[in-house]
Order: C-alpha cells, then structure tokens, then sequence
C-alpha cells in the first residue's frame, strides 16, 4: 500500500487527537481529575506516536526540502 493512503488517516486521527489533547489541558478543571489523569496523558502518548508516524511517512519531503544540497 502506498504511504498516501496511510498519511490520510494519520494525519486526520492526529488532528482529532491534538483538538481532544487541548480541550482536556483547557478544562483540566471541569473534567474530574480522575479521568483527567488518564484521558490527558493517554491522548499525549497517542499524539506523540502519530507525529513520529506522520515524520516517517513524510520522511521523502523531508529530505527534500530540508535537507537540500
């Protein structure tokens, strides 16, 4: 399968996820801290997993106009 149709994915559940991640950090104090301290650093973790996915699969691009010669 081509890296396309796997950046489609990544990068909409990553954007869902960013909106989740600031929502939780903005109302930190509404959401009982019980299900902040789980919900908050899951949807981190989740985040951080999907931005190395989405550097992998645009690694190509990357290169190419980072890290031109």
């Amino acid at each position: 399968m081509q890296k396309k149709n796997f950046l489609k994915p990544v990068n909409s559940i990553m954007a869902i996820d960013f909106i989740c991640l600031v929502l939780t950090a903005l109302l930190h104090e509404v959401i009982p801290y019980d299900l902040y301290s789980i919900l908050h650093p899951v949807l981190g973790y989740i985040f951080v997993v999907l931005v190395i996915f989405h550097v992998f699969l645009n690694w190509s691009w990357i290169k190419a106009n980072l890290f031109k010669k």
